[in-house]
C-alpha cells in the first residue's frame, strides 16, 4: 500500500501544458489586428530528407579509452561509476574524454549556449574532429537563439555534424521572434523539449546526470551557480547510453542544423568566426587535490581541506589526463530514457505517464521497503498528490524531500504551488529539507562557490539506502508528460551513501510545524548543534513574500 500510492502521487501531478494551450487562444485575440503581418512572418518546418542512420561504434574495446576502462572493469557484467559533484572538475572530465577520444564523440544536451563553458566545449569537439574523431552533437533548440553562426561554424568542419531537436524554423535571432514566427500557432509542438544530458566518448566512457554545459552549471558564472550532479560511467551501461543517443539522433523530430539555420557568412568566414569566439572562451578551472584533501595551489575560493571521500571524485580528470583510472564503484545498473512518442503528445492527451522515465522511476520506488529520499529542485504537488503522500506515510514508508528554498530557487513561482501543501506534508511526517543559498556556500559540501551563491539543480532519488536514480528528471508534470528525460538506476549502497551525504540538512533548513501545529518553522543548525529557528522563509525579504501571497490566487496550479 505504501509504495502503491507513490505511483498515484507522481501520476497525479497536474499538467502544466493546459494553460499554455489556453494562453495561445488569448494571444490570438491580442494580435488579431496584426494577424496578417504575423502570418507573413510565420515559418514551418521543412520536410524531412531521408538520410542513412548512423550508430555508435562497435569496436570500442580497441580504443585507448576502451583499454583504460578495461583495466579496472570487473568481468561479471557490472558497470563502473564515479560521482561528479563539483562543476569545474566535471567539465574537465568531459574535456579529457574529448582529448582521449580517437573514434567518436556523441554529445546530447538541453542547454549548450555560446557562453564561456559552451564555447570551450565546442572548441574541444572541433579539435577532436581535426584528429579524425566523428563528432555528433545533438542540442535542444529552445536556447540556441542567436547562436546559429557559432553552431554552423562548428558544423562546417570535417567530421562534425550538428542536429537540433524539435527546432524553431524561423525568427532565430531571439526567443521572442522565434515564438512569433515559429511557435505562436504551434505551441503543442514547441512546448515539448529534450531535457536529456549525455556525453559519450568512443562508446567506452560517458558522463550523464543533471548538469547542462553552461557557465552557471560548472561554477563559472559570476552570480548564482547551480548545485548539480553527474556520474562518470564505464562498462556495459555505456552501450545502453549510446543506444539512447542513436534513438534520438536518427529520429524524425531531429533536423540537421543546416536545414534550419541560415547565415550570410560563407564556410571560411564561419570557421574564422568560430575560431575567434572559441579562442576567447574562459572555461572553469579544475582543482587537483592531493590525497590529504588540501588544494595544491589554494586560492581564496578554495576550502582549507576537502572531505577525503571527495578527492577521487574531483581528481578524475587528472587521472584521465594520465591515461589511468583509480577504482570505480562497481554496480549493476540500467538506463531509462523516454521514447520519442512522448513528443507526439500522447502522454499529455491521455494524462498518462505510461512508458516514460517517470513511470520507470515510480515502479522502481514501488519496491521500497523502508525509505525513499527524493531530491528535486522543483516540487509542485496537487491536492491529490499530497493526499497520496500522506497515505504512504501512514502505511509506514519513510519519505524525505530535498528541494529549493524560496531564497535559492531560480523559479520563485514554483514555490506558490509547493507552499500551500507544506503543513499537510509535515503533519504526515514527511521530512523536508530546503537548500539555503548562503549555507550551501558556507558549508562547502555541495561545491566551492567563493563569493557566489548556490541553487539546487541535482535530480536524484535514493531507495532503502542501497539504490539510486540519477538523471535529468524533475518531480514535476513537465518531466512526466512534456519533456524527454534520461536517467540511470544504480544498485550501489556506497553511491547511495555518498548522495545522501550531499543532500542533507547541513546545507539548508529543516522544516517543522510550530508548537501551535499550524505554523511552519525553518530550523538552521550550525556545526556545534546550535539551532536558529525562523518563522518565515529565511533569506527572503518581506516584499518577496508579500508578492507571492498577492499573486498566488491568480497563478493556476497547473501552470507551475
Amino acid at each position: 500500500m505504501a509504495t502503491k500510492v507513490l505511483l498515484d502521487f507522481l501520476a497525479s501531478v497536474r499538467d502544466k501544458a493546459s494553460l499554455r494551450i489556453d494562453a495561445r487562444s488569448a494571444l490570438r485575440s491580442v494580435i488579431a489586428l496584426g494577424l496578417a503581418a504575423v502570418l507573413a512572418a510565420c515559418s514551418s518546418l521543412p520536410p524531412q530528407v531521408a538520410t542513412p542512420p548512423t550508430a555508435a561504434i562497435g569496436d570500442y574495446a580497441q580504443t585507448p579509452l576502451g583499454a583504460i576502462t578495461k583495466k579496472v572493469l570487473p568481468t561479471d557484467g557490472r558497470s563502473g561509476f564515479r560521482l561528479q559533484p563539483y562543476g569545474p572538475n566535471s567539465f574537465a572530465t568531459r574535456i579529457e574524454l574529448t582529448k582521449l577520444a580517437t573514434r567518436s564523440l556523441d554529445v546530447q544536451y538541453y542547454l549548450l549556449p555560446g557562453d564561456n563553458t559552451g564555447r570551450a566545449l565546442m572548441r574541444a569537439m572541433r579539435d577532436a574532429a581535426a584528429r579524425g574523431v566523428r563528432v555528433r552533437l545533438l542540442v535542444d533548440d529552445l536556447y540556441t537563439s542567436g547562436e546559429d553562426d557559432l553552431l554552423l561554424g562548428l558544423a562546417s568542419y570535417p567530421n562534425v555534424e550538428v542536429r537540433l531537436f524539435n527546432p524553431f524554423p524561423g525568427g532565430r535571432r531571439s526567443m521572442a521572434t522565434r515564438f512569433i514566427s515559429s511557435g505562436l500557432f504551434d505551441v503543442r509542438r514547441v512546448n515539448r523539449r529534450m531535457h536529456n544530458k549525455l556525453f559519450v566518448a568512443d562508446n567506452a566512457a560517458a558522463v550523464a546526470g543533471g548538469r547542462n554545459m553552461a557557465d552557471e552549471y560548472v561554477m563559472n558564472a559570476e552570480g548564482s551557480n547551480f548545485i548539480d550532479m553527474d556520474t562518470f560511467v564505464a562498462g556495459p551501461v555505456v552501450r545502453d547510453l549510446s543506444a539512447e543517443f542513436d534513438h534520438y539522433w536518427n529520429s524524425e523530430v531531429v533536423y540537421p542544423l543546416e536545414r534550419i539555420a541560415r547565415s550570410a557568412l560563407n564556410r571560411v568566414q564561419l570557421q574564422d568566426n568560430f575560431e575567434r569566439q572559441t579562442a576567447a572562451a574562459k572555461p572553469p578551472v579544475a582543482a587537483e587535490i592531493p590525497l590529504d584533501g588540501k588544494p595544491l595551489h589554494p586560492s581564496p575560493d578554495d576550502p582549507p581541506l576537502l572531505p577525503l571521500e571527495l578527492v577521487p571524485m574531483l581528481n578524475l580528470p587528472f587521472e584521465l589526463a594520465k591515461r589511468q583510472l583509480s577504482p570505480l564503484l562497481w554496480a549493476n545498473a540500467r538506463v531509462l530514457f523516454d521514447p520519442l512518442t512522448k513528443t507526439q503528445g500522447l502522454n499529455e492527451r491521455e494524462g498518462s505517464i505510461k512508458g516514460t522515465v517517470t513511470e520507470g522511476v515510480v515502479q522502481w520506488l514501488m519496491t521500497a521497503d523502508k525509505n525513499i529520499k527524493m531530491v528535486s529542485p522543483y516540487f509542485v504537488p496537487s491536492d491529490e498528490a499530497v493526499a497520496n503522500l500522506v497515505r504512504a506515510r501512514k502505511a509506514g514508508l519513510g519519505v524525505e524531500l530535498v528541494t529549493n528554498s524560496l531564497a535559492s530557487t531560480d523559479e520563485p513561482w514554483v514555490y506558490v504551488g509547493y507552499w500551500p501543501h507544506i503543513k499537510d506534508l509535515l503533519a504526515a511526517g514527511v521530512v523536508i529539507y530546503e537548500i539555503s543559498p548562503s549555507l550551501s556556500v558556507k558549508r562547502r559540501k555541495l561545491g566551492v562557490f567563493g563569493h557566489r551563491t548556490g541553487a539546487l539543480h541535482m535530480k536524484n532519488a535514493i531507495l532503502d539506502h542501497k539504490e539510486v536514480f540519477l538523471g535529468s528528471m524533475n518531480l514535476d508534470p513537465r518531466s512526466a508528460r512534456l519533456n524527454t528525460e534520461l536517467g540511470i538506476i544504480i544498485q550501489s549502497e556506497e553511491m547511495a551513501r555518498q548522495l545522501e551525504s550531499f543532500a542533507d540538512a547541513g546545507s539548508g533548513y529543516t522544516l517543522r510545524l510550530g508548537a501551535d501545529g499550524r505554523s511552519v518553522e525553518w530550523v538552521e543548525e550550525d556545526d556545534d548543534g546550535k539551532q536558529t529557528v525562523y518563522d518565515v522563509p529565511p533569506e527572503t525579504t518581506a516584499w518577496q513574500r508579500l508578492r507571492l501571497r498577492l499573486l498566488a490566487p491568480f497563478i493556476p496550479e497547473q501552470e507551475l
